[in-house]
């Protein structure tokens, strides 16, 4: 069985349309993503239409979570909003669930499974980015009995083994790279303006995890974040750099 695991599109149209077409090319059973889908100052109702004509299993990620409880106030909230009223966009996150299961093995989650503004895989407390260590890791995923367990939120690709769990970080299919203020200033990036996604698969035990990168038109993209006065996403698409 192949699976297909996306995260991160932040409304970016023209990334997820190059990662579907490429996982059409492939034997995928089915394609799961992880969340914060629609937020972003490109074309959050082309990027709903996409998901909706494939058929593509969400769960909700923070900010997918702060459209739904306006905690954005801010130019691109206020061009998300009008960009998705009248298309059942809001509707459709509003019955998104937190987290999902597959065949009891495998756990999706945006960010930890308990909280989805949390890094899971990354340690940003110094202001650099390092792999948590992998006792903690363990403790912290401790009460969940599922050998494999895909996050997002980070925006960077990754596989890391803690203890028996196997955890992926499929990578953002939509933006590349971002900065933050919490816990402490951090930038993350990716190294590449490519569209990051992850094929899983398994025959009862996991077999391989292939992180794919697919090149897609970044300046469309990036000329659309331009034309919503974000600079920095701009950069950010167009370089995978913060």
């Amino acid at each position: 069985m192949k699976i297909a695991v996306i995260s991160d599109i932040h409304a970016n149209s023209w990334a997820l349309q190059a990662v579907l077409e490429d996982i059409g090319n492939r034997d995928i059973s089915q394609t799961y993503d992880l969340g914060d889908t629609l937020y972003g100052p490109l074309d959050p109702a082309g990027t709903y239409r996409l998901l909706q004509k494939k058929q593509i299993q969400s769960i909700k990620g923070n900010q997918d979570r702060f459209i739904l409880e306006n905690k954005i106030p801010s130019l691109t909230f206020d061009y998300v909003i009008k960009s998705l009223r009248g298309t059942g966009a809001i509707q459709w996150l509003q019955t998104l669930p937190f987290s999902r299961t597959i065949e009891g093995r495998i756990l999706l989650c945006h960010g930890t499974p308990e909280n989805d503004s949390e890094y899971l895989l990354e340690n940003v407390k110094s202001g650099y980015f390092t792999y948590e260590k992998s006792a903690v890791l363990e403790a912290k995923l401790d009460a969940h009995p599922q050998d494999i367990i895909c996050c997002g939120h980070s925006h960077v690709p990754g596989v890391v083994r803690a203890g028996r769990k196997t955890l992926i970080n499929p990578g953002s299919i939509g933006l590349p790279a971002f900065d933050d203020e919490s816990p402490v200033y951090h930038q993350m990036e990716s190294g590449s303006p490519m569209a990051r996604y992850c094929i899983i698969t398994f025959n009862g035990d996991l077999k391989s995890v292939d992180m794919i990168a697919v090149a897609y038109d970044a300046e469309a993209a990036a000329a659309c974040a331009e034309k919503n006065k974000r600079t920095d996403w701009a950069n950010w698409i167009r370089t995978g750099r913060a």
